[in-house]
């Protein structure tokens, strides 16, 4: 019983550290597209530098704060969904079951993107034009995002197979 208090608090010290990594890296990669863009703005207007490479960062901080952002969503169940029909089956066995039913279209969909997403990054090998930083950094955050997508939506599914509400 001791053993796995510990262990449930361990995970749950490890969920919260991931959390954190998942909301400040999105956040950092909004801010530093903002700075880049705006110094972008900046120096068209008063050429005092080139900042050709600055697309290059632009372009992978889109990629990871949008995956960053939509895992971080998806955990806390606040992403957009057309959800009339779950909410007219709320509460009843129909409604579980649907639910139950798009959790598992759902991980389907998740293990296909996580496994795509990391054979297209273990198969690039391409730099990328001006830093000349290997391209599967961009890619590299689809089988992240889509693993930690996955384990959210079984967590969802454990919660449901128990006959409790993912509310």
């Amino acid at each position: 019983m001791r053993g796995s208090k510990r262990m449930n608090e361990t995970f749950r010290q490890l969920e919260r550290a991931l959390d954190v990594l998942m909301r400040w890296g999105s956040v950092g990669c909004l801010a530093a597209i903002f700075i880049l863009i705006s110094a972008g703005i900046f120096v068209r207007f008063v050429p005092v530098s080139s900042m050709g490479w600055a697309d290059e960062l632009i372009e992978m901080g889109f990629a990871w704060m949008v995956f960053l952002g939509a895992t971080v969503l998806w955990k806390e169940r606040t992403h957009f969904r057309v959800d009339i029909i779950p909410n007219w089956l709320a509460g009843s066995e129909g409604g579980r079951r649907l639910d139950i039913l798009l959790n598992l279209m759902n991980l389907a969909f998740f293990a296909v993107f996580a496994y795509e997403g990391g054979v297209l990054t273990l198969r690039t090998t391409d730099p990328s034009p001006i830093l000349a930083w290997p391209k599967a950094i961009w890619y590299s955050i689809m089988p992240i995002s889509g693993a930690l997508l996955a384990s959210y939506t079984l967590r969802d599914l454990v919660i449901l197979f128990r006959r409790r509400s993912l509310t």
